[in-house]
């Protein structure tokens, strides 16, 4: 009887246990969330193909960044040979991270990787077994790192309004003066020469006939000049 009953313990003890572990496994399945799915890797490739053969060798360079690493390697000799290389080889390929492919004066090319543009870089340059000529071909990064783009140049400023032209026509008893804009803005304007002195209105790519009459000839050079509000200003020279 005593066996019995210590049998029956154990059995409902050994219940009890796999119970609780059961439920405790239940609940961290309930608590437990699914990892975050890992963004597939980018691959950046370089290639460098010659320009000129001859020392000093001039090289061409091609990047491509893809999810594929064949794919990159593929858009890297392509866009070497785009950019004017022949005999094309990829010398980098480099996994979310920044890589740089560089040359020197005799054709020697190298390729490094690092977590910075700079240091990639630093590091190609590093590996020539030259320096002479030593140079960074192509460069670039597949996880964001590569710095952006300067900013465009500012715009040129714009060119300096052109004073109007002069020309003159002899009449009876003095000088028509033509005064033609170049500015395209109309503007108030004053012609002088000699002791006269004329105020007028000049239109946007007009031309406004000025008489002067009566005038009296001088026989010799005369020096006019019509200044204007715009900030231009012309001067010519007539004999009369």
């Amino acid at each position: 009887m005593t066996t019995t009953v210590a049998s029956r313990a154990r059995w409902r003890g050994r219940t009890i246990a796999a119970s609780v572990l059961a439920a405790g496994a239940a609940s961290v399945g309930l608590l437990a969330t699914p990892a975050p799915a890992q963004a597939a890797p980018q691959y950046i490739a370089l290639a460098l193909g010659y320009v000129n053969e001859n020392p000093p060798v001039t090289m061409a360079g091609g990047s491509a960044i893809s999810a594929s690493q064949e794919q990159a390697a593929q858009g890297a000799l392509t866009n070497c040979s785009n950019n004017g290389g022949s005999h094309c080889v990829t010398v980098i390929i480099g996994t979310d991270q920044c890589a740089a492919a560089a040359s020197n004066d005799f054709g020697e090319r190298v390729g490094a990787t690092a977590a910075t543009r700079a240091a990639a870089e630093s590091a190609a340059k590093a590996k020539l077994e030259i320096s002479t000529g030593a140079k960074v071909i192509v460069s670039g990064c597949s996880n964001g790192n590569t710095p952006p783009p300067p900013p465009n140049d500012p715009p040129p400023p714009p060119a300096p309004k052109q004073g109007p032209t002069i020309s003159f026509d002899k009449v009876l008893g003095g000088l028509e003066v033509h005064i033609t804009d170049r500015s395209g803005v109309p503007s108030q304007c004053t012609y002088a020469m000699d002791n006269v002195n004329r105020s007028f209105a000049l239109a946007a790519n007009s031309t406004y006939n000025l008489r002067l009459v009566p005038l009296i000839p001088q026989f010799r050079d005369r020096t006019a000049t019509v200044t204007c509000d715009n900030g231009t200003s012309t001067t010519a020279t007539t004999f009369f």
